[in-house]
């Protein structure tokens, strides 16, 4: 039973975890057939360095949220932000399962996380890291060298996921710095569709906290 103080989306983010928890394990088994692993072979991937790279950055700027989100609902967010770089979607999930509806605490966004020079310099770096490791093998290379590295292709799926719970984030903290509404729906597909780009740059332009919350209760 889903506890009444919990969002009445923390079901299926329970759902989640445990789906990508079975992914894990089932990319690790030794099925029949299996090609012979070689890890080394992604690091000669152009394919997939430009994507642990450039949406490995997306995971700063959601750290970011997870820290002011479960500052307001009195959560120890330390515990979810370090695992969340190791294993990203699986302690997200754990998280938004966890996390309280109600913010209850009336708190500003440390200034630290207020930086908007920092977030713009982020934007620069994950277009350089993206055109310096643009793609220049094949598609075909790529998805065989994948085939050979079954235990990190839920890297792939860990990248969209991230991205679509960063949604209620995102959609929390608009609702918190009264974000016009009809400016909402264009930064929640920018997020969706470029990942650390979109973002970050709602990182850098999103209106400041000058007076401490208001309690509320959260949509997601």
């Amino acid at each position: 039973m889903v506890n009444s103080e919990r969002s009445p989306l923390s079901r299926w983010y329970w759902a989640l975890f445990l789906g990508c928890l079975a992914v894990v394990v089932a990319l690790n088994l030794p099925w029949p057939g299996l090609p012979a692993q070689d890890a080394s072979a992604l690091l000669r991937d152009n394919w997939f360095l430009w994507g642990f790279n450039y949406f490995g950055l997306l995971l700063i700027p959601l750290a970011a949220l997870v820290i002011e989100d479960a500052m307001r609902r009195g959560m120890r967010w330390p515990l979810y932000v370090v695992p969340l770089f190791v294993v990203g979607i699986l302690a997200l999930s754990v998280y938004m399962a966890r996390r309280p509806a109600m913010e209850r605490f009336q708190r500003a966004t440390p200034r630290w996380l207020e930086q908007r020079g920092f977030w713009w310099a982020l934007v620069i770096a994950t277009l350089l890291i993206g055109i310096f490791f643009l793609p220049r093998g094949s598609l075909a290379e790529h998805v065989d060298t994948m085939s050979r590295n079954l235990g990190l292709s839920f890297m792939w799926l860990d990248i969209a996921l991230n991205q679509i719970v960063a949604l209620a984030l995102v959609q929390a903290d608009m609702q918190r710095r009264a974000v016009p509404a009809h400016q909402r729906t264009p930064w929640l597909l920018a997020t969706l569709l470029t990942g650390p780009l979109g973002l970050c740059a709602y990182m850098a332009t999103r209106p400041p906290t000058s007076q401490p919350s208001t309690a509320q209760t959260s949509p997601a």
